[in-house]
């Protein structure tokens, strides 16, 4: 049996780390909840809860074409 390790040095939290990664902290909750659910083996299927259930606003697709744009504008010079 391996022997039990004991962590001394500081260990960011979940927001810490989505913060610094830039996680909505919409999607922080949504991804702690399916972690929970499926460690307590409350589903069976995870797809339907990692996918969007709901389509991209038109805030958001506005935003995600912009991010299309200038990658391939950079790719190009």
């Amino acid at each position: 049996m391996p022997a039990k390790a004991v962590i001394t040095a500081p260990v960011p939290t979940v927001q810490e780390t989505a913060r610094e990664m830039g996680v909505a902290k919409a999607r922080v909750r949504q991804l702690r909840q399916l972690m929970t659910d499926i460690v307590e083996g409350r589903i069976g299927r995870v797809v339907r809860f990692v996918t969007r259930t709901a389509p991209a606003g038109p805030k958001r697709r506005a935003v995600a074409k912009r991010r299309v744009a200038r990658r391939k504008q950079a790719a190009r010079s």
